[in-house]
C-alpha cells in the first residue's frame, strides 16, 4: 500500500478523505493498482516540492509543512517568545 501512496502522491488525481487519508480523486477509494495506474497523470510541481522536502531533510534543515526551509533561529526565537508568555500568564494567576 505504501508503494501506490507514494505514486499518488505525485499524481494530479489525488484527494484527500479525512477518514481515508490519500485517495484517488477520480473513485474516491484507496488505490488498488498493483504496478502501475492506469489513470496516472504526473504533477511537475508536487513532485518538485517532495524533492526538495526531501533534500533538505537530508541537509538537516527544519522544513515547514510547505516544503519551505524554516531558519533554526527563527524556530529558537519562537520557543523562546512561547516561553516568556507562559511566565507572563502564570504570573498574572499567581497574583489572583
Amino acid at each position: 500500500m505504501s508503494y501506490q501512496l507514494e505514486f499518488c502522491k505525485k499524481c494530479v488525481n489525488k484527494s484527500f478523505s479525512s477518514s481515508q487519508g490519500i485517495v484517488c480523486g477520480l473513485t474516491n477509494e484507496k488505490p488498488t493498482f498493483t504496478n502501475t495506474c492506469p489513470d496516472f497523470v504526473k504533477d511537475d510541481k508536487e513532485e518538485k516540492r517532495i524533492k526538495e522536502r526531501e533534500a533538505a531533510m537530508v541537509a538537516g534543515d527544519y522544513v515547514d509543512e510547505s516544503g519551505n526551509s524554516v531558519s533554526p533561529w527563527r524556530t529558537a526565537l519562537s520557543i523562546i517568545i512561547f516561553i516568556l508568555v507562559m511566565i507572563r500568564i502564570a504570573v498574572r494567576c499567581s497574583r489572583y
